[in-house]
């Protein structure tokens, strides 16, 4: 069958446009993107979209300014609609070119499609484009939905980015584009064994289709079925987050680890991506699903990108913003205290420190307190690690110990406030434990007695 009727017939099965859509084709003048274009205007007018053409010329080579010139006349012959970019040698980086190539070349597409009012890009990318890619991938490693490669369709800018050509090898292309007499250039770099691509396109393909004649379309195969795969394991993981996640997005550790160690690290990654953690490495996964696994490690914090964290906290996982965090609790902390007022903690609770009982309210927690006149003024500030707390039988003990003693998650005993006195003793580990301070005989003359308040924020607004 002729490559025409066969693109049309795709065309249909796939729903890849209609006749009322406007269309931007990225027209290189290859020989891959002067068949698609022809093939589009091949199409009888009832299927055929609106073509808009978008060219960029990268000034890499010689025969850039006479590949413009040929697209420039080819469009005004067919009376297509014809946008240039020029990228500026000024603009050229000194590494990684093609890259920034490639990123310039759909920002421009993208401008187009906003400024033609289109929603569908469409680029030539063939069968064997996509082998070359899911060898690559495959051969460097990741995750299964990286083996997809090059997906037939996909969001892009305001539309959608679609690759008619995805099932049509690179041969069947070639043999259209002679048979029907087209124009195209050949870009000399394709050739350079250098590149890692080139080498995959001129070496390790024809050694895997004298094995298997079939090997492009056998490796087509795999791609749809890695997609439907990819396509069901994230319909699992949706519905087993659904399951283990409370309403903060906390992951249940006792029910991950019900589920088989391969359904564990899926649903895993996809927490963390849905939590704004993604291309974490396959070592660190698998250390992090030990460490969760672990009954001896009830908890733990792992810092999986700059700004967040993930801590196990005994039964649970969950992702906080440290950043965020300690700037938030730094503007209520680290001051002294005033007598007679409330300070908030978070959004958690508030403290206060008064002279007189009557201050607080009878539901109100209250504690008593005689400090010494020495021991004035007194500080509120979250806790060091030098921290020792004062006790009634003249030893000490550290702050930290207080907190592992009470099991406090990790994830707040970064944020334990405590309050101390003029020559910096931990007066009280706030809302956990106490210091002691001996007593003269005549305190009640000498000392002042005060008042430490605590209400619960979350409690009254219930």
């Amino acid at each position: 069958m002729e490559l025409n009727n066969e693109f049309k017939r795709h065309l249909k099965r796939g729903r890849f446009f209609t006749k009322n859509d406007r269309v931007v084709v990225a027209v290189s003048t290859g020989v891959d993107s002067m068949v698609l274009l022809a093939l589009l205007q091949e199409l009888p007018v009832n299927i055929r979209p609106q073509i808009i053409v978008a060219h960029v010329n990268h000034r890499l080579r010689k025969q850039s300014e006479e590949e413009e010139r040929f697209i420039r006349e080819y469009c005004n012959a067919h009376q297509l609609k014809l946008f240039v970019y020029h990228w500026s040698l000024a603009d050229h980086p000194q590494t990684g070119i093609e890259e920034s190539a490639r990123k310039m070349r759909y920002r421009f597409f993208a401008q187009v499609m906003k400024e033609e009012q289109a929603t569908i890009l469409l680029t030539a990318h063939h069968q064997n484009d996509l082998a070359e890619t899911m060898l690559m991938k495959l051969t460097r490693g990741g995750q299964l939905p990286q083996l997809i490669g090059i997906e037939e369709k996909r969001p892009f800018a305001s539309g959608v980015l679609e690759r008619p050509l995805l099932s049509f090898p690179k041969h069947r292309l070639r043999e259209y584009a002679i048979n029907n007499h087209l124009k195209w250039y050949e870009d000399l770099t394709n050739n350079e064994l250098t590149v890692s691509r080139n080498r995959f396109r001129h070496q390790v393909i024809p050694l895997l289709e004298k094995e298997n004649s079939n090997f492009l379309a056998s490796l087509s195969s795999y791609h749809e079925q890695i997609e439907l795969a990819v396509e069901l394991e994230n319909q699992f993981a949706q519905e087993q987050l659904a399951k283990l996640s409370n309403k903060d997005g906390h992951l249940d550790i006792k029910e991950l680890s019900q589920l088989s160690l391969a359904k564990e690290r899926l649903v895993l990654v996809r927490w963390l991506e849905k939590t704004g953690v993604l291309g974490l490495k396959r070592g660190f996964i698998e250390q992090l699903l030990a460490d969760i696994n672990n009954r001896h490690l009830p908890q733990f914090e792992r810092q999986v990108t700059p700004d967040l964290v993930l801590f196990k906290n005994y039964s649970e996982l969950f992702i906080k913003n440290v950043n965020q965090s300690l700037q938030k609790t730094q503007t209520s902390i680290n001051s002294v205290v005033k007598l007679g007022r409330w300070y908030s903690i978070e959004n958690d609770y508030q403290i206060a420190i008064a002279k007189d009982r009557a201050f607080f309210n009878q539901e109100e927690y209250c504690q008593e307190m005689w400090l010494a006149p020495e021991q004035f003024p007194l500080t509120i500030r979250r806790w060091r690690e030098r921290d020792r707390l004062p006790l009634k039988n003249g030893g000490h003990q550290k702050v930290g110990r207080v907190l592992i003693d009470q099991k406090v998650p990790l994830s707040r005993r970064n944020q334990q406030l405590v309050i101390v006195d003029a020559q910096d003793n931990v007066v009280w580990v706030v809302g956990r434990k106490w210091g002691w301070f001996t007593r003269p005989r005549d305190y009640t003359t000498r000392w002042q007695q005060l008042f430490i308040g605590r209400h619960d924020l979350k409690r009254r607004k219930e």
